[in-house]
């Protein structure tokens, strides 16, 4: 085991990680970047397939500017955010992320008179250098930043646990690096979780393999409080085959260059989703989708996994040449502009729920532990507000009164960390499993019985088949190859305990949370009900294990839902 020591451990090194960790660089500290996976090569920030512009910035009206407003916390958070946050993330966004995107010489889609080309309709968008692309070029950036600055970083590498102090702060972590088999214990003076929304818990899922809860399960593990679970968001129109293209996303937002957007069809070749229409203000329609989706599979003219087709083949070729980065997965499958339609199924995306945080300071109920973007449950992510929330911890690390050094590392909790990874280095058993395997059967269960159709005999269900598996399986857990470099089979066997930890805790807080909204649906609470659900939904652990629940109102101090209690289906966000 090798000890390292630095100011601010950041788990994680998408855009929120990266940006907390030039920031705190800038003024000073010492921070170290620790990846599961490549910095800028992995995890949700590659992804991002354009950018929402904020306030009025590129000749956007005020009307535009409300919009836009109204858009982020009715269609995007479902009025589940604090609002000053947004309005705040707004200003920093237009004044200063964008400008440095530009320093930074980020090439933004431009037409032949050299206007920046923006999405049409009220919330407005840009991409870089084409819609579906943005993510790549924008954390590649961010990743020769931190290379020029002399950042350390340990890449490929897994934080299994956060330290606690005398205090219950956090003074550190264990660290796995998985192609060495080296195990490392960091003393810091703060922890900042930064792990990312996009979780692989399920079998359809946009986040790469280095993702299975780590971040929630840490912070709860930890002691820290997580919220809103359940607010699950997904792809209904990502492309079903081939499987390892279950990412590919056909756009239903307002296409950049076009004034036309994605179309979804059923089995019987009827349109039953067109974005202009069914929601012509949400910037990305999803939870619309997925309402529309549920509606023809119980009408037996679609499936929840798919049997229904997602298609460009309307729009003008011209557009989506220039425009579409995803227009190439057409062609890969040898379909060209004007047949470019395809079967789709129901992808989990991220969520919008996390680590309960205060959202002004990204401090959490852990003294010394932040977050840093959308693995925070208060708001539903985009590069624009990571990079905010990457800031603002960054501000309040800045400003927190620091202790001269790290903490002594708590030698007892190391030592059960160590022991725990080591102990899973062992031969699989006669009539045992892989980790491998349970993997598999925890995302299985978690697409058939969590998907957006949920009901609650389902639920209770998905939840004994995960405790089962932790009780009965777990044990019988073992590796094919005990070797200590590159064993992705020790990796996967402690994949295995974050993601029981975060399916066991998506579904209590789904079970929790009596009504339907936004990407929520349960068939036996299909009401939207604001009078008494209009609240952060919190779980934390009592010290001995058990789950404790509570909730907490939101403050509406600039918009406010048109309604108390209404049917899920006639509500339009």
């Amino acid at each position: 085991m090798q000890t390292l020591e630095t100011d601010v451990v950041i788990v994680g090194g998408g855009a929120g990680g990266t940006y907390a960790a030039l920031c705190l660089r800038e003024a000073g500290l010492k921070p170290l970047i620790i990846a599961k996976g490549i910095i800028g090569k992995s995890g949700a920030s590659i992804f991002a397939g354009n950018m929402v512009l904020a306030g009025t910035m590129l000749d956007g009206s005020e009307e535009e500017a409300q919009a836009t407003r109204d858009w982020v916390v009715r269609w995007y958070n479902h009025f589940l955010c604090d609002q000053d946050y947004c309005l705040d993330a707004e200003k920093w966004i237009e004044n200063v992320y964008y400008p440095e995107l530009d320093e930074l010489g980020l090439y933004l889609r431009r037409d032949n008179q050299g206007q920046i080309v923006k999405s049409f309709g009220a919330a407005r968008g840009i991409a870089a250098k084409q819609q579906g692309q943005s993510g790549v070029l924008f954390i590649d950036r961010r990743r020769k930043q931190v290379r020029r600055a002399e950042i350390p970083t340990l890449e490929e590498t897994a934080v299994t646990k956060v330290l606690r102090g005398d205090n219950g702060e956090a003074v550190g972590v264990v660290a796995f690096h998985y192609p060495t088999g080296e195990i490392y214990a960091i003393r810091a003076k703060a922890v900042v979780i930064a792990t990312g929304p996009a979780d692989r818990i399920a079998a359809r899922a946009t986040g790469t393999r280095e993702q299975s809860g780590d971040g929630l399960a840490l912070a709860y593990r930890a002691g820290g409080e997580l919220l809103n679970l359940e607010i699950q968001w997904w792809h209904a129109s990502d492309f079903k085959w081939p499987t390892v293209w279950q990412r590919m996303h056909i756009y239903p937002n307002p296409l950049v260059g076009t004034k036309e957007t994605a179309r979804m069809y059923n089995a019987d070749g009827e349109l039953f989703f067109d974005q202009s229409t069914d929601a012509p203000n949400s910037y990305a329609p999803y939870p619309t989708q997925l309402k529309r989706l549920a509606q023809q599979t119980e009408a037996g003219k679609a499936r929840m996994d798919g049997g229904y087709e997602t298609g460009y083949d309307h729009i003008e070729p011209e557009a989506l040449k220039l425009y579409a980065h995803h227009m190439k997965t057409f062609e890969k499958v040898g379909l060209g502009y004007d047949e470019a339609r395809v079967e789709t199924a129901p992808t989990w995306h991220y969520r919008q729920g996390g680590i309960n945080l205060d959202p002004h300071t990204m401090k959490t109920n852990v003294p010394g532990l932040y977050v840093a973007g959308a693995v925070g449950g208060h708001n539903n992510g985009s590069i624009g507000f990571v990079s905010y929330d990457a800031f603002v911890c960054a501000e309040s690390i800045k400003g927190a009164d620091l202790p001269a050094d790290p903490a002594p590392l708590p030698t007892a909790q190391v030592n059960a960390e160590v022991a725990r990874i080591e102990g899973l280095l062992h031969d699989m058993p006669e009539g045992g499993t892989t980790p491998t395997r349970l993997k598999m059967r925890i995302r299985d269960i978690m697409y058939e019985k969590m998907g957006f159709v949920k009901t609650k005999d389902g639920m209770e269900s998905a939840l004994d088949e995960l405790r089962r598996i932790r009780a009965e399986d777990v044990p019988r857990m073992g590796l094919k190859d005990t070797t200590r470099v590159q064993n992705y089979g020790w990796l996967d066997g402690l994949d295995v305990f974050n993601l029981l930890d975060a399916s066991e805790l998506t579904i209590l807080s789904a079970l929790n949370r009596k009504e339907s909204r936004g990407p929520f649906y349960r068939t036996d609470c299909p009401y939207t009900d604001n009078r008494n659900w209009l609240v952060k939904n919190i779980l934390s652990d009592d010290g001995s294990g058990t789950v404790q629940y509570r909730i907490e109102p939101y403050k509406l101090p600039y918009l406010e839902p048109e309604f108390e209690r209404e049917d899920y289906f006639k509500v339009d966000w």
